[in-house]
């Protein structure tokens, strides 16, 4: 069996959102036409989505938003694109149950709505993890107004999805003045800032069954582990309670790498066959999506591990950590 992790549903209500908003020009910058952040409309066509699946011997996806729907949107808007994303997304699993689960989108730039948002997902939409933005409009994820919401994702034992997003004070990581280098290089850079702050911040130490599912594979963390590892314990070793070695437990990486064969060893030897997730990326990417799925697939069997971890990576660990039986 195969299950894709990281498997993006932009459905047509959201896409209605998107797309009429009056002052959409100015500020948001997601459209199904538009030349910055593109994604294809066909992806809301379930007959589609589950044409490629079966193509690829996909049996399985976790449904979930992409964080760049928010972008230039204020925290009322941004709450009526998380509840239509949500509740669209657990129409495909009420419509195909043995294909879909749900991983709900939460905007927590006003919290009132957001733990209204999750208690509706956990009671009404079969929620199996929560997805938020690697930062709130600048906002860091330790803020402590966001601990009710993480305390509530412990109790429930949801996985938290972190999905990068757009961050200002750096004009040169532009999508027009840097040729679009804040989605391909300033993404993974959120990401990490991300998990910086919610170790370094005490949100782990405070909330330590927390499990944390980090896009494109832990972003620069694997790639910089001894780095971190030698400057936290020098210089900062009084921010934290224990080793920072020891907060990777919590980590977990998805291989939604563009098909980057050589990201994969990396990645593995710092989540290991335990905390390493089969996921695509889908619908993004060229030809409409489809590339992602067959490049990161191949990537994947192409590795130089035993069958029992590949089927870890493929099936075992997305079940484990998403209640799938």
């Amino acid at each position: 069996m195969i299950i894709d992790i990281l498997a993006h549903h932009v459905s047509k209500s959201v896409a209605e959102m998107l797309e009429t908003k009056p002052y959409y020009g100015e500020t948001a910058t997601f459209r199904a036409h538009g030349k910055e952040l593109p994604y294809p409309i066909r992806n809301a066509d379930p007959e589609v989505r589950l044409g490629l699946m079966e193509k690829y011997g996909i049996d399985m996806q976790a449904l979930s938003q992409t964080g760049s729907v928010l972008i230039g949107f204020d925290a009322e808007d941004s709450a009526e694109i998380c509840r239509r994303s949500n509740t669209d997304n657990y129409a495909l699993v009420k419509a195909y149950p043995q294909k879909f689960v749900n991983i709900c989108f939460i905007s927590l730039l006003d919290m009132k709505s957001a733990m209204e948002e999750l208690k509706r997902a956990i009671n009404e939409l079969d929620c199996r993890g929560v997805t938020v933005c690697t930062n709130q409009q600048g906002k860091g994820l330790d803020s402590s107004e966001y601990f009710p919401f993480y305390e509530r994702l412990a109790e429930q034992d949801l996985p938290l999805f972190l999905h990068p997003t757009h961050w200002d004070s750096y004009p040169l990581v532009d999508m027009n003045k840097g040729w679009r280098m804040m989605q391909i290089l300033g993404w993974p850079f959120d990401t990490t800032q991300a998990v910086w702050r919610l170790i370094l911040g005490g949100v782990i130490d405070r909330f330590p069954g927390l499990k944390i599912v980090t896009h494109h594979l832990g972003a620069m963390l694997p790639y910089f582990v001894t780095r971190i590892e030698k400057n936290v314990s020098t210089f900062l070793r009084d921010r934290i309670s224990r080793p920072i070695s020891e907060y990777w437990k919590n980590l977990y990486g998805d291989t939604a790498m563009d098909g980057t064969v050589a990201a994969l060893p990396c990645g593995y030897a710092f989540f290991g066959p335990e905390r390493m997730m089969f996921g695509t990326d889908y619908p993004f990417g060229p030809e409409f999506g489809e590339d992602f799925i067959r490049t990161n697939l191949a990537a994947l069997k192409a590795m130089n591990i035993s069958e029992e971890e590949k089927k870890k990576i493929f099936e075992e660990n997305a079940k484990k950590i998403l209640k799938i039986k």
